[in-house]
């Protein structure tokens, strides 16, 4: 079985530094509907939710036709999603990050061929094509792109005396307990969904073996190098340092009580999460959010192959049913229409993927901007492991992740259940 990547190299980086941006998703009951489209995404918190409504609204007026639209949360989309490309319905349109799960979709037969169908194609820079285009043909269209990072809430490292983001994981850990000394939360993480605890383990092996030795095993099948190893140490070091704000095991990222509004209550000082991070905060959180929020990349490991520069992120597009109707592909482009698509740049702090961002964006908000300057002197890039591998392998990769969270899974279980997800794929 094919097994993509993804993975922008050093030399894309740059080029897609201004055109990168924010995440979101869809979810739905594609075969329990009499409208003409159905359409599934996880923009489930205003002003978004309501904006894609508009959106679908007015494309239904102008064309006579009616567009089911359903918005749900992002790990109910990906367990709905699961279920209905196990049965081969899929809506006609619907979110994804592609890489190996798009790559399962299209191989089934589910997805349409995109590539030379979208007259708008044109409007966006080729880098955010990348993790779409599977053996040179395009199967989704994105509409923002970016990275994840630690968004810190600067006033509450100020109390525990914290005068600058920690570098390395040294510093880190001392900056947890830092915060743990003052009673700050250091950590907030939604255990209950588990794809945001794989950022850490991804990223300690991102430094530990870095990209290069990721992609190897990766093609090999074989995460065996000490490296990973390693990589389940740290993750099972920081999490004995109970780091998480209390009941983060039952948490999940976009509720009222969540990461996010976890975060945006000021009630921890840290997540480990993409672009989308400050309007999550303030949408779950129903506040304004941290006064002074900052970011700063994931550190390095001591003697690990990793840098700084090397970022974990991805993509946020839609596909199309391989029955959908032409209509279908119509509503993708008007998505993309330059009035429609300025509008969700500015309601949704979203960072443009169009070939000429200032056609769309002409001023960005101070925390995209982040984003942006931190991807000017990006060196690579590695999509979300539970999208870039097969959906087997990255649900596994999930599983053991929470499992060292939560001191169920030893580092060496860790490698041996990856592995033995990858010889069952081959």
């Amino acid at each position: 079985m094919r097994k993509p990547l993804r993975r922008l190299r050093a030399a894309l980086a740059a080029g897609a530094a201004a055109s990168l941006a924010l995440t979101a998703a869809a979810c739905g009951d594609s075969g329990e509907s009499d409208a003409d489209i159905t359409w599934w995404h996880i923009q489930n918190q205003d002003p978004l939710m309501s904006t894609w409504q508009e959106f679908a609204d007015d494309f239904s007026a102008d064309n006579d036709l009616t567009i089911d639209v359903q918005a749900i949360e992002n790990q109910a989309f990906k367990d709905r999603m699961g279920t209905a490309s196990q049965s081969g319905d899929v809506p006609d349109i619907f979110h994804t990050w592609g890489g190996g799960v798009l790559a399962e979709q299209v191989e089934a037969g589910l997805v349409q061929d995109l590539t030379g169908k979208l007259d708008c194609i044109d409007q966006i820079n080729p880098i955010a094509l990348e993790p779409y285009t599977i053996d040179g043909k395009l199967y989704g269209m994105p509409f923002d792109a970016g990275v994840v990072g630690f968004w810190y809430n600067m006033d509450l490292f100020a109390q525990a005396g914290i005068d600058a983001p920690p570098a390395t994981w040294d510093e880190f850990l001392t900056a947890v307990q830092a915060l743990k000394d003052a009673d700050i939360a250091p950590i907030a993480l939604a255990g209950a969904d588990k794809w945001p605890g794989h950022y850490y383990w991804t990223y300690l092996a991102m430094r530990t073996v870095g990209l290069d030795g990721l992609e190897a095993a990766a093609e090999a099948g074989d995460f065996s190098d000490e490296g990973f190893i390693q990589a389940g140490e740290m993750v099972a070091e920081l999490a004995a340092m109970e780091p998480f704000q209390p009941g983060f095991e039952s948490a999940v990222y976009g509720e009222a009580d969540g990461q996010s509004a976890v975060m945006g209550e000021g009630l921890a000082a840290m997540e480990l999460m993409g672009q989308w991070a400050p309007q999550a905060q303030r949408d779950n959180s129903g506040t304004e959010g941290p006064e002074n929020l900052g970011f700063f990349p994931f550190p390095t490991v001591t003697g690990g192959a990793g840098t700084t520069t090397e970022w974990l992120g991805g993509g946020n597009g839609y596909a199309v049913a391989a029955d959908a109707p032409d209509e279908a592909l119509d509503f993708l482009c008007n998505f993309m229409e330059p009035e429609n698509y300025s509008r969700a740049i500015t309601e949704g702090n979203l960072t443009p993927v169009a070939a000429d961002p200032a056609s769309v964006a002409p001023e960005m908000n101070e925390d995209t901007q982040k984003v942006v300057d931190a991807l000017a002197t990006a060196t690579g890039t590695q999509l979300y492991l539970d999208q870039a591998y097969p959906p087997a392998i990255g649900g596994v990769i999930n599983d053991a992740t929470e499992g060292l969270l939560l001191g169920q899974v030893t580092p060496e279980d860790f490698v041996t259940m990856v592995n033995d997800a990858w010889a069952a794929e081959a």
